[in-house]
């Protein structure tokens, strides 16, 4: 199990875009951003509608954030309370595990994406969250506190998703 914990992870992450907090109404939607030019020599601009933003924004991480029941949130918290207590002083040990119990307590979940959920619990650790956070990773003490600490806007940076992944209230 401890093998887990130590494999499989890197520290970089998608681009980041702007954001703000809460998930908007309805299913997850996103197009690519636009083209871009090129410069002096330079190449062209990537993207053009349909590519992906960050790690969550296709099709199937889409489908399995949505159906998840518990939210995706919901579990990175438990797997940061439950199964990953014994790294916990360790930022860096703490996230490898809460992605890897994510990873694995969400069927279909990309691993890229799963990092993202890692990411955000580790966040909301550091920034110690903790407290407002551990009865409702929804609520508005929770994401007021993970927005203060720049942990949402990391999170849609990482996803390519706006918002905390929440339901509108």
């Amino acid at each position: 199990m401890l093998a887990l914990v130590f494999t499989g992870c890197s520290d970089e992450s998608p681009p980041y875009a702007p954001g703000g907090i809460g998930r908007p109404p309805g299913p997850i939607t996103g197009g690519g951003g636009t083209s871009g030019t090129g410069g002096m020599g330079g190449a062209g601009g990537a993207g053009g509608s349909g590519g992906a933003n960050g790690a969550c924004d296709n099709d199937s991480d889409i489908a399995v954030i949505e159906g998840a029941a518990p939210s995706v949130r919901d579990v990175a918290r438990n797997c940061g309370v439950i199964t990953c207590t014994l790294p916990a002083l360790n930022g860096p040990a703490y996230q490898v595990c809460v992605n890897a119990c994510v990873e694995s307590s969400i069927p279909g979940l990309s691993t890229p994406c799963a990092r993202c959920y890692g990411a955000l619990e580790r966040c909301g650790r550091d920034a110690i969250c903790f407290e407002s956070c551990s009865l409702n990773t929804c609520s508005t003490m929770c994401t007021d506190c993970l927005e203060a600490a720049g942990c949402i806007s990391d999170f849609e940076e990482c996803r390519g998703l706006p918002g905390a992944d929440c339901p509108p209230p």
